[in-house]
């Protein structure tokens, strides 16, 4: 064994979810390969499981590249089964079919790298994550966008998107015996304003220290309480007028509601997560152009995913060597 390359730490990828956006994580892997970053194992969420997947099971990333940027995603909706709702609209079977074509071989112990899908147990809330057997029925769970897609029955429980409990799984790679963490996260920070409805903040220049008690005095909360369950009268400082060019606008449609609903969940996870499990170094793409079902957009993503791994490539040249 040659001595110098057994000082290179092992480099554990933890692949995000993000739906189309997760489509930057072969961009990611493109650039590694090109200078040679050896990846001893991943964890993957969502998309990042199933890129991760076909990255292990020995799928070259041009591959990956060229079915991203030239399948039909129009006629590929034609594999959605939609069913009478139950746990889902849509049962998914034929995404899991389309899911073993992609795939070389069937099972986690054929895979060259080792891997984890990272799924949730819908009832209990746990996070269940997956190393050994079928790989087609581990990524289809994987992948279950909860509300869309049913969720998969597996060893007892019905599981659904790891994204919901994990969405870049940082902790799984470390636990895959990583000892250096890259983690690649597909969701972009979602920008916050804090609009105060009812309570107007007040700017005063001497405040004593005991203002929150006076604040919330009895007078006060009554009036407040008052203002929210009498509408019609006239405050204009507690009421919100709706702005002249919201009128004429529709409400989302119930797709785009799920999907925003479960980014804007996923954000807040994934900050806290993100924090607290300390990936050696966070590539996080500039994603903001693609919304999460616009898989049209594939070569968008893939650029987007290369230009953030290039722009970080000295430092995960030092991860692998120091």
């Amino acid at each position: 064994m040659n001595p110098h390359r057994a000082q290179h730490h092992r480099i554990g990828l933890a692949l995000g979810s993000g739906a189309a956006r997760g489509l930057a994580h072969i961009g990611v892997l493109k650039v590694l390969e090109q200078h040679k970053i050896p990846i001893s194992c991943i964890a993957g969420t969502s998309i990042g499981a199933l890129i991760g997947a076909l990255y292990a099971a020995g799928v070259s990333v041009e591959q990956m590249e060229d079915v991203a940027r030239n399948v039909d995603w129009q006629r590929l909706a034609g594999l959605i089964d939609p069913i009478i709702p139950t746990s889902g609209l849509i049962d998914g079977k034929k995404v899991s079919q389309f899911i073993s074509e992609l795939l070389p071989v069937e099972t986690f112990e054929e895979l060259r790298i080792p891997l984890a899908v990272v799924t949730t147990d819908v009832e209990s809330g746990e996070m269940l994550i997956i190393k050994r057997g079928l790989l087609r029925e581990a990524l289809r769970a994987a992948i279950s966008f909860p509300g869309i897609f049913t969720p998969v029955r597996f060893a007892g429980r019905f599981l659904v998107d790891g994204g919901l409990c994990n969405p870049v799984p940082v902790d799984v790679a470390r636990e895959l015996g990583a000892d250096r963490i890259i983690g690649v996260c597909a969701i972009p920070e979602v920008e916050k304003r804090l609009q105060e409805a009812f309570l107007p903040q007040e700017h005063a220049k001497d405040q004593p220290k005991t203002f929150l008690l006076d604040f919330f005095n009895s007078e006060r909360v009554e009036k407040i309480l008052r203002d929210i369950w009498r509408p019609n009268e006239r405050n204009e400082k507690t009421r919100i007028e709706p702005a002249p060019t919201d009128k004429g606008r529709k409400p989302p449609g119930l797709l785009k509601i799920f999907a925003q609903s479960i980014a804007i969940m996923e954000n807040e996870i994934n900050t806290l997560r993100l924090e607290r499990d300390e990936a050696d170094l966070v590539i996080r793409p500039e994603l903001n152009g693609i919304t999460l079902l616009e898989f049209h957009k594939a070569e968008q993503a893939i650029r987007a995913g290369e230009r953030a791994t290039r722009e970080k490539i000295a430092q995960i040249r030092s991860l692998s060597s120091n």
